[in-house]
């Protein structure tokens, strides 16, 4: 396990990119600063795929990804074994330009991260930057602007203070000699001093070398060259850019590669990845799907894995068990338990020493988490496939290839927690639900009211529910249990200040009733002007 920040970033990344080319499938896991902007966005169990997207992407709009998890897992060539290696990186946006995004951030998340112990110095302080590409293209867009002098260059104090130093120091300068600036190390900072030297001074040609602005003082002739070799100085730009990209040049390789990518329940990080490393999220939930797929067309929720798992192999009493809680947490410490299943594969951890093989590893840091997750990934692609062998005697090793068509039919479906349809499909048609009807609560009487408030204590014994108003005195319920329908129907049949029925778009919906007092107006206008012309028929 790798802590990476913006220190080491640079520096491991080569070593990274190597490993993601090798290995066989990629676990990540993210941690951020809130998880519910507001209550109107909370889950509840009317929302299809379109409604959970179009509250989780306005809910995610200003939280941020402060640690992402990568775990990168390779089959060992001639051995029933993988090497695991786990990288933590502390993710921070740096502001550049008129670039200065704004994170929001939840108290009760963040005393949630502090009570894993997230170190908020190294996140505020070393966070590697990123940007995603529509920040990308308005940053190259503005720098363009600046660095042709049609847009000013505005500079803090410390930094005007450096830009006079080096007009002081061309003064005696001879034509070849260079000059560092040590003292300007932000981004943002390097940016403005870069442009106004440029703009200002035809003696002078600026650059970034090593991280630093280096400041040469040229000829005429030879300020002519350099221009005619890059006359919009589009390298210095993209210097500067690929500084401010930061993670995001890891994201776009990993996507380049195509590997199989594996989340627990995983749309809050998928949302938040998206909106990151890629682009502004689309208003379109269609299109969101069909972006993500072709960014990884390879996609698993063990979430969602666990739970199909156990729903098919629910009258084997030792898989049923294994997989009874599909919490990480616990998913990962019954697949570490016995399993009824032989040559589960080893895995060796690179280095073999690091916090996450030590006693006293936690959940909830990204990097643990993501670890974990590949972990039950692995375990439960070998689970599934020994159990369909008739005789343990069949049981063998299997290759990473073997693993990986072992769940391919859960691919690229991504867990709903609470909702009305059980999962997103990323290449696909969503599902239909499998959820009970919604029931129609309503006043029995004119003296009582229905109100959601009402409703919600009156059902709560019978279990999971939510209820949202439909009209004045009536509430929609929906529930996640068929027995609880039963029960609300037929406790609510006869008596007490409520009553209930079965949701039926045609009787309850607004549109279905125009549509059927519509019909209604309709019919009976036929039928008076057919009885008219009968009867002007038989009038003599």
């Amino acid at each position: 396990m790798v802590d990476v920040t913006s220190t080491n970033f640079a520096s491991l990344l080569p070593s990274v990119v190597e490993e993601a080319k090798s290995c066989c499938f990629l676990a990540l896991d993210t941690e951020f600063t809130g998880l519910l902007a507001d209550s109107a966005f909370r889950n509840n169990l009317f929302d299809d795929g379109p409604q959970r997207y179009h509250k989780l992407s306005a809910n995610l709009r200003r939280f941020s990804v402060v640690q992402l998890g990568l775990a990168l897992f390779t089959g060992v060539p001639d051995k029933n074994a993988y090497s695991v290696t786990s990288y933590n990186f502390y993710l921070r946006p740096h502001s550049c330009g008129s670039s200065d995004p704004i994170i929001a951030c939840q108290t009760s998340s963040l005393e949630f991260l502090q009570r894993f112990n997230f170190d908020f110095n190294k996140w505020l302080y070393e966070g590697v930057p990123h940007m995603n590409c529509d920040e990308i293209d308005d940053l190259r867009g503005e720098l363009t602007a600046l660095f042709s002098g049609k847009k000013a260059s505005y500079m803090s104090y410390e930094v005007e203070r450096y830009f006079r130093s080096v007009g002081e120091w061309m003064v005696t300068a001879q034509d070849g000699e260079t000059h560092s600036i040590g003292g300007v190390q932000d981004i943002h900072s390097q940016a403005m001093l870069l442009a106004a030297l440029h703009t200002s001074f035809s003696e002078l040609w600026a650059t970034l070398q090593d991280g630093l602005v280096v400041v040469e003082k040229v000829s005429s002739s030879e300020r002519a060259r350099l221009e005619a070799e890059d006359p919009s100085r589009s390298q210095l730009i993209e210097a500067i850019i690929e500084r401010n990209k930061g993670f995001t040049s890891l994201f776009q390789l990993l996507v380049q590669l195509n590997k199989p990518v594996v989340l627990h329940n995983g749309l809050l990080d998928l949302l938040l990845i998206y909106k990151q490393f890629h682009k502004r999220l689309p208003s379109s939930y269609d299109h969101f799907k069909s972006e993500v797929h072709q960014l990884f067309p390879f996609m698993y929720d063990t979430k969602f894995v666990a739970e199909e798992l156990k729903y098919k192999y629910r009258d084997d009493i030792f898989v049923s068990r294994a997989l009874s809680k599909t919490n990480l947490g616990d998913l990962t410490t019954a697949l570490r338990g016995d399993l009824p299943v032989t040559y589960l594969p080893k895995l060796h951890h690179t280095p073999p020493d690091n916090k996450y093989t030590r006693e006293g590893a936690t959940l909830h840091e990204a990097g643990y988490d993501a670890l974990l997750t590949g972990f039950c990934f692995l375990r439960m692609c070998h689970l599934s496939a020994m159990v369909q062998l008739p005789q343990m005697q069949h049981h063998r090793p299997l290759s990473p290839r073997e693993h990986l068509s072992t769940l391919r039919q859960y691919a690229n479906k991504i867990h709903l927690q609470r909702s009305a349809v059980p999962f997103m499909s990323l290449d696909g048609t969503d599902p239909r639900s499998k959820r009970p009807p919604w029931l129609v609560v309503q006043g029995r009487g004119r003296g009582v009211r229905a109100s959601p408030g009402l409703v919600s204590a009156a059902l709560a014994k019978y279990g999971q529910l939510d209820v949202q108003p439909l009209n004045n005195n009536s509430v929609l319920v929906a529930t996640s249990s068929w027995r609880s329908v039963s029960e609300i129907l037929a406790n609510l049949s006869s008596e007490g200040p409520l009553k209930a029925q079965v949701y039926t778009r045609l009787r309850h919906s607004t549109l279905g009733r125009s549509v059927v007092w519509s019909s209604a107006v309709l019919s009976t206008g036929l039928c008076a002007w057919l009885v008219y012309r009968s009867f002007r028929k038989s009038s003599p």
